[in-house]
């Protein structure tokens, strides 16, 4: 009899897993075992469930920590347990209670004084506020204690729990001694939070990482004590201490302990559907409907398949279901509030289409409502929204509204410790170095498609295996992070799963309030749906917010209207940019696997991206290179029988769908759909005996349909070993239709969708720098910052402009007073106008120098070096000066004019200002080498060599993976780039060895190479030498030469006759912007310095062009 014992869901405090919990405690003998994790009831259905599998009778209670019933200026511990189904929900209301920090301590008295039946108390060990006053010899308070208890609980529901430890034997005696003298039964209480002795280091590192404190590594020696004893081991600590009675008590308090949990109920809201109607009569006169508006009114096939799944579904009662999510979908079409056009299985039925609960045509793309909802196999249907992912919250409050504040949560989920946590945060407690944290790290894999243990990180890493091996030190401490591995370190939210009841979710299951929030449940998903509650998924998409984004930029910069379900799938540069994987911002297209694939596979049409979205996952991935050959005629095409030739056709002979299985044994042996869905789940879970047990009737099937005996067994055989590699199809056609909708719009309103990606967000600032690269260089230029044509985000201005969100250090507030100001007061005038026009309160160098930074006053005609070393001046002028112009004018300081910034100066100071650059790219230093040294090649056409040739380039570093060999070598792997292009290299250990310290990112070096490919047949330079850029030496100016260059002199012979070799000028300067600014001289010795925005590049193409243009003798940079 186990009563104080607490789970893993007594987060940061136990080691003890309920499963392990069950059996373990089987095994040592118990009959009746019980669960009091602290607040709160996590754990109570698994734990309620599994112990009645194993033929163990559970015991749900509560650890709860109050002020005292008679003292209340300190907090005690103590336990309750639910004599009764109705006792466990009171149990459900005071967890509630005691998690909502809004709720007073008094208040949860209150509550059991008032609601306290079918509940025990049971005070929890020494800490408790009876067995205080009792230590501490206050037996009146002890006595006050006892009859408060009574009077709240009830006589005979009041216990005493007796812990009994080497060091407490006086204790025992006295607490034994009062409650003899006050009529007190006591109990066996004995902690019981982990599982064996061995467990105690691994319970100290867990209370340590919940104090944010550190350990000392030497209490790795410590045996625990609250451990799982065997049940004869506990009777007889109790017995040899004298206490038989005190286990005679707990026998027959557990046997008056009965909770029942009823998990059979099926609790589906009910939908009032208008004029009487019934759901069902209501769902059918919406679907025909839509049907009649989509035009297929008088079609029969559509016909048929909609009074065949409205039968289904009327008859297997989920008609309100379909009628809830349509009520939700029709809110979002009435707030303009974008719907994906389906995730799952749902999309194959033909009712979720013409209630617009998805925007795909089944019948079109040949998908299955068997799939989804199956008639010979009871299961809720699971249809899944996708929206915006800043919508979302407006979605949940209309549920909420809809259907009230207690019927409606979102669903916990525990976020758990996974392998590297677990030994980071063991290392990190018990005071380890980084170096130490980031050895073991590194050691432990990462697998993106399959939980890395440390388990099995230790069987594949030698290094992990050599570290572990090296000291009894390292042992214990895997040893211990291995015990805390897997157990819940934190709960969170639920990303999609939304839980809707027709009455108060709090008499069903246990929930927590959260302050304008939804509620929160307490049980995980598993355990709401075991429940019978209907869950939902509501999924916030960042691709859609994009989508959405995309099509109103379309909208307000061009005026036209787009209509996602409208755009044509046969787009001829859509399907391009598909094989050309320039696939960046597309959804589920975006990785460099599946990129491969598609440069590979050349898809020709939507049927082909479906493929390869449904190819490019852990199981299907292992046919993509077959069908890749078979697509492209090297390699034969074959069919085990001819009746899966129609079936698997158009995936070249090869099951990329779980549809094709459930087809060929319907095609073949006369299965029902039904019955097919039933095969492919067990196919998919590998469930032999009904695997086993269709094959009789799948051969069977075929032989009256005249196959042979013979056919029948190899098309069984076959589709036994395929079928797992195949993929939901419904959802590859939704999940595709949303990406090519992307796609579409980047290949065709290129400017709106960079637009829409790059305002959506900085939160990954390596793909959000990628994707400015990836602008600037499919849309040739992206305009710079500039103060009067700037929005808050990019907005497209004669091309796509950078807004002032991008710059770091701009607050919202000042952003917001810009804006305003220029629309009621005009554009400014130059940086001091700007300055005059501020608030005082934002009249701060450290608020504006980041935009002189970013470029925003360059049309001013002043460079940045100039503005940044006059700003503070200007801005004392302004705030002594107030709104006096006679006192300003007075005032105003005079320009120290300052030689501007080198090219690499400005665009560090650009870089952190922005966080990438706009005016140019470090390489552009180094672009008279490229273009001119015939030595030396650019990456884009290095990326067009052919193999084995030797090759010389100046690349920035843009990443370096440094491995180590088997050899245990060090070598690395590492991308380079220029501005718009990259390539991966490889340095082996010999080159590595000698250029470490070259090989750091953001280096600018000298690469001499061999051009090769790597295993997924990419291309890649092997890596002969490495030099830093400083080494080229040859009758050119040097780099760190170049980087002073800052003036362009042109030799013109009259300002107005040479008008249009100065318009050139411009055009070449906007095309080959860089740092050189352009002087312009005419033969009487009059300059002009053009304006800002045409400052030009002096790369050798340039300069031989302008000397075209005014001669060679006419054009000097210096």
């Amino acid at each position: 009899m186990l009563l104080n014992v607490q789970s893993e869901y007594s987060l940061l405090s136990s080691t003890l897993r309920i499963n392990d919990y069950i059996k373990e405690a089987k095994r040592l003998g118990y009959d009746a075992i019980g669960l009091a994790d602290n607040q709160v009831l996590h754990g109570a259905l698994q734990f309620y469930t599994r112990a009645n599998k194993m033929g163990l009778k559970p015991l749900i209670g509560l650890n709860l920590t109050l002020i005292g019933g008679i003292r209340q200026d300190e907090r005690y511990p103590f336990m309750l347990y639910a004599k009764s189904e109705a006792g466990y929900h009171h149990l459900i209301k005071i967890s509630r209670m005691v998690e909502n920090n809004h709720i007073d301590d008094l208040d949860v008295w209150t509550y059991l004084e008032q609601q306290a039946t079918d509940l025990v108390y049971i005070s929890s060990g020494r800490l408790s506020e009876m067995e205080q006053a009792i230590i501490h010899e206050d037996d009146n308070h002890g006595r006050e204690i006892v009859t408060y208890l009574n009077q709240v609980f009830g006589k005979n529901h009041v216990f005493m729990g007796m812990t009994i430890y080497p060091y407490n034997k006086s204790e025992v005696e006295m607490l034994s001694h009062f409650a003899q003298a006050n009529h007190i039964q006591q109990v066996a209480a004995q902690l019981v939070n982990s599982l064996n002795v061995d467990e105690a280091f691994s319970l100290q590192i867990l209370e340590a990482i919940k104090d944010n404190e550190t350990i000392d590594h030497s209490l790795r020696y410590s045996k625990g004590s609250n451990f799982l004893f065997p049940k004869e081991t506990l009777r007889s600590m109790y017995v040899d201490n004298g206490l038989q009675e005190v286990w005679d008590n707990t026998e027959k308090l557990v046997a008056t302990l009965n909770v029942s949990i009823d998990s059979s109920q099926s609790y589906l809201p009910k939908y009032q559907a208008p004029d009487n109607l019934t759901s069902a009569k209501y769902v059918k006169a919406l679907t025909f409907k839509q049907l009649d508006t989509i035009g297929k009114g008088q079609d029969e096939i559509y016909i048929q398949q909609l009074n065949h799944e409205l039968q289904v579904i009327d008859r297997m009662g989920f008609s309100d279901y379909f009628l809830i999510v349509w009520d939700i979908i029709k809110y979002c079409h009435e707030k303009n509030i974008r719907i994906g056009p389906g995730r799952g299985s749902a999309a194959g039925s033909l009712v979720s289409y013409l209630l617009q609960i998805t925007l795909v045509d089944p019948i079109e793309f040949d998908l299955l409502f068997e799939r989804f909802l199956n008639p010979e196999r009871y299961n809720m249907p699971d249809i899944d929204i996708d929206i915006p992912d800043n919508k979302r919250e407006s979605v949940l409050k209309y549920i909420q509204k809809r259907y009230g504040r207690e019927q409606v949560a979102q669903i916990v989920t525990m976020g758990t410790f996974g392998a590297k946590a677990s030994v980071r945060d063991t290392l990190r407690v018990i005071g380890a170095d980084s170096d130490q944290l980031k050895r073991w790290s590194q050691a432990i894999p990462s697998d993106q498609n399959q939980l890395m243990t440390l388990e099995r990180a230790v069987k594949e890493s030698n290094s992990l295996q050599a570290i572990v091996s090296e000291s009894e030190f390292n042992r214990d401490i895997f040893k211990a992070a291995q015990t805390i591995e897997g157990l819940p370190r934190h709960n969170s939210t639920h990303a999609a799963a939304v839980v809707i009841n027709d009455f108060p979710l709090d008499s069903i299951i246990p929930v927590k309030d959260r302050e304008n929030d939804l509620l929160i449940t307490q049980f995980t998903m598993n355990d709401v749906e075991q429940m019978g509650l209907l869950k939902m998924d509501f999924l916030g998409l960042r691709n859609l917010t994009i989508l959405d984004n995309i099509i109103r930029n379309i909208k307000t910069n061009k005026n036209i209207d787009i209509l996602a379900q409208d755009i044509p799938m046969n787009d001829f540069e859509t399907i391009k940019l598909f094989q050309e994987a320039d696939t960046n911002g597309v959804f589920q297209f975006e990785s460099d696997g599946i990129k491969d694939v598609l440069k590979r596979l050349k898809p020709e049409n939507f049927e082909d991206i479906v493929a390869v979205n449904a190819l490019y996952r852990p199981g299907p991935m292992k046919q993509i290179d077959s069908f890749i050959r078979r697509k492209h005629g090297k390699e034969k095409i074959e069919y085990v029988n001819d009746v899966l030739e129609p079936i698997l056709n158009t995936t070249y002979g090869i099951i990329v769908y779980q549809e094709q299985v459930m087809r060929i044994v319907v095609d073949m042996a006369g299965f029902s759909l039904g019955e097919a869905d039933i095969l492919r789940r067990a196919m998919g879970k590998k469930q032999v005996d009904v695997m086993e047990k269709e094959r009789e009737h799948f051969v069977n099937g075929a032989i009256n349909k005249g196959h042979t005996e013979h056919a029948a067994k190899e098309v069984y055989n076959y589709i036994y070993e395929f079928s797992n590699y195949g993929f939901n199809r419904a959802h590859a056609v939704v999940y595709s239709t949303l990406a090519y909708q992307l796609a579409y719009l980047k290949a065709n309103y290129t400017e709106e969708f960079y637009q829409a990606i790059l305002n959506n967000g900085r939160s990954q600032s390596t793909s959000y720098n990628h994707y400015i690269q990836e602008a600037k260089h499919r849309l040739q230029k992206l305009l710079p910052l500039d103060i009067n044509k700037s929005g808050a985000g990019f907005n497209v201005d004669e091309g796509l402009r950078i807004g002032f969100n991008s710059v770091n250090g701009v607050r919202g507030e000042l952003i917001d007073h810009i804006l305003e100001d220029r629309s009621q007061m005009g554009t400014y005038k130059s940086l001091l106008n700007f300055l005059q026009r501020l608030p005082l309160k934002l009249l701060k160098a450290e608020m504006i120098s980041p935009l002189i930074y970013a470029g925003a006053f360059d049309g001013f005609g002043a460079n940045r070096a100039t503005l940044v070393h006059n700003l503070s001046a200007m801005i004392q002028s302004v705030e002594f000066s107030g709104q006096n112009i006679n006192l300003f004018q007075e005032m105003e300081p005079k320009i120290d004019w300052k030689e501007d910034y080198s090219l690499i100066e400005r665009l560090n100071y650009e870089k952190e200002a922005l966080g990438f650059t706009i005016s140019g790219h470090p390489l552009d230093a180094y672009k008279d080498i490229i273009e001119n040294d015939p030595d030396f090649i650019n990456i884009s056409q290095a990326l067009k060599s052919p193999l084995k040739k030797k090759i010389k380039l100046i690349a920035m570093v843009q990443n370096v993976k440094v491995i180590r060999t088997k050899k245990n070598d060090l070598m690395a792997f590492s991308t380079i780039g220029e501005e718009f292009y990259s390539v991966d290299v490889v340095v082996f250990p010999t080159i590595y060895q000698k250029s470490m310290q070259l090989l750091k990112e953001n280096n600018i070096l000298i690469v001499e190479g061999t051009v090769g490919v790597d295993r997924r047949e990419n291309l890649q330079i092997v890596v002969d030498a490495l030099k830093p850029v400083s080494e080229y030496k040859n009758n050119q100016k040097t780099p760190q030469q170049m980087n002073t260059i800052r003036r362009c002199f042109i030799q013109i012979e009259d300002f107005a006759q040479d008008q249009a070799k100065i318009e050139n000028v411009k055009q070449l300067a906007l095309d080959n912007f860089g740092p050189a600014d352009i002087i312009l001289v005419d033969r009487n010795r009059r300059t002009i310095q053009l304006d800002s925005p045409y400052t030009i590049s002096y790369s050798y193409r340039v300069q031989q062009q302008l000397k075209e243009i005014f001669g060679q003798e006419r054009v000097v940079f210096k």
